[in-house]
């Protein structure tokens, strides 16, 4: 059995990778060691400049391999860093979550299942991103391109079987190596219990009997460990 902390290693280090994949989308220089995964210049919204992979690293090592103007933001995978002293504050407080590939999946005794596809087209992704989200700033983040990176998959979950069915939920898949991430779970009626449900379950169809792992924050914690994901441990997104 592999040990928290190098399951937290792991996720940690998954998601820096995706985080790399949507930089490099956007032609962001980037840098990555045994201590922190870097952006040279500004990342899209929403993504941060810096994800800590050990809780070794200093702030003012990993400051220095970032633009720390206003706008800066900093994964603190460990929570280990205090960066309140540079003019930054805690925006999110989430946690790390692992799901064993032989971990049974609850049913959901009141939905039909819905089924799940790969999304493969610049078209396809387009519907996906516009129902993940609304806003336009959003909406340009994932670019097609993510879908020639080895190992992601973005899947859908659509009204109908119909291919022209509009996208309800999604999700992507990111595998890297022992461990596939599982992240960007949406449904559009809200019910987060039921997409994560089903979006684990769509995510082992492409893992090939990995562990998934991911991080949420919120209620999206809630609906992960009743998916049958254990918690690793909290993370710190920083923003100045």
């Amino acid at each position: 059995m592999t040990s928290t902390a190098a399951r937290l290693v792991l996720a940690a280090r998954n998601n820096a990778l995706w985080c790399d994949a949507v930089a490099r989308a956007h032609g962001i220089d980037t840098t990555v060691d045994d201590t922190a995964w870097t952006a040279r210049t500004r990342t899209p919204p929403y993504y941060p400049d810096a994800v800590t992979l050990s809780p070794d690293v200093e702030e003012y090592d990993l400051l220095a391999r970032v633009d720390d103007s206003d706008g800066c933001s900093i994964k603190d995978s460990w929570t280990s860093l205090d960066l309140s002293l540079e003019d930054f504050a805690r925006i999110v407080v989430g946690e790390w979550v692992w799901l064993d590939a032989a971990t049974p999946l609850p049913r959901l005794a009141s939905s039909t299942p819905r089924t799940w596809q790969r999304v493969t087209t610049a078209d396809e992704m387009a519907t996906w991103v516009r129902a993940w989200s609304t806003d336009p700033e959003a909406a340009a983040i994932l670019r097609p391109s993510l879908l020639d990176e080895p190992g992601v998959h973005v899947l859908a979950a659509r009204a109908a079987d119909d291919p022209a069915a509009p996208v309800v939920a999604g999700a992507i898949v990111h595998v890297t190596g022992e461990v596939a991430g599982l992240g960007n779970i949406f449904a559009r009626d809200g019910d987060e219990h039921r997409a994560w449900r089903e979006a684990a379950a769509a995510a082992r169809e492409v893992a090939d009997g990995i562990p998934l792992v991911g991080w949420e924050a919120g209620a999206s914690v809630e609906a992960a460990v009743a998916a049958g994901c254990e918690r690793l441990g909290p993370l710190t997104v920083w923003l100045k």
